[in-house]
């Protein structure tokens, strides 16, 4: 390792190796790009301070930083709802001022309307479904990875993926009908 600049460029390569995969993860998980990056960024700074083990890619860092990463994500969506929920709660006070946006994402074109319809789909999940959805569909991980990076069982991930597939498919098919979900 030698110095400090040995480590920084250690800890610099760390993050060039991770951080894409994992601003595309939370991106996913919170529905938000911009907070996606602000939860990566976050991660990152925990990591810095509390990872014990070698400034070495490993199996291990993997999962530390993909579930500093999924806790973060999920945390920032309960919390995007019950602030939602509050300005709700303060709209029907004064009489109907409309609620913020969901931050799903950038300016309207900004995506294909088959992601578009995707994302919006996900959003019937609830923040853990979502995230189990989206380890498994976009990061093509096996129950296994998915249990240890969630700290959920095997048996649970497998429970989560089936209901989550049937809410979507419903939801899909609903919305092709034309019924509101």
């Amino acid at each position: 390792m030698g110095g400090p600049d040995g480590r920084h460029s250690l800890f610099e390569r760390i993050v060039g190796e991770y951080g894409g995969p994992l601003v595309a993860y939370a991106a996913r998980v919170s529905g938000n790009p911009s907070a996606a990056e602000d939860i990566v960024q976050d991660a990152f700074l925990r990591f810095a301070t509390s990872w014990k083990g070698p400034l070495e890619p490993s199996p291990q860092m993997t999962l530390w930083l993909r579930r500093t990463v999924h806790n973060a994500a999920v945390d920032a969506v309960r919390r995007e709802e019950r602030l939602r929920a509050l300005h709700l709660r303060g709209a029907e006070e004064r009489g109907g001022a409309v609620a913020p946006s969901s931050g799903q994402g950038g300016a309207p074109g900004d995506v294909s309307d088959a992601a578009a319809e995707a994302a919006e789909a996900l959003s019937i999940l609830s923040p853990r479904d979502r995230a189990v959805v989206a380890m498994k569909v976009y990061e093509d991980m096996s129950y296994r990875e998915i249990a240890a990076a969630t700290g959920l069982s095997e048996g649970n991930v497998g429970f989560i993926l089936h209901v989550a597939r049937a809410k979507l498919a419903a939801h899909l098919a609903a919305k092709k009908k034309g019924f509101p979900r």
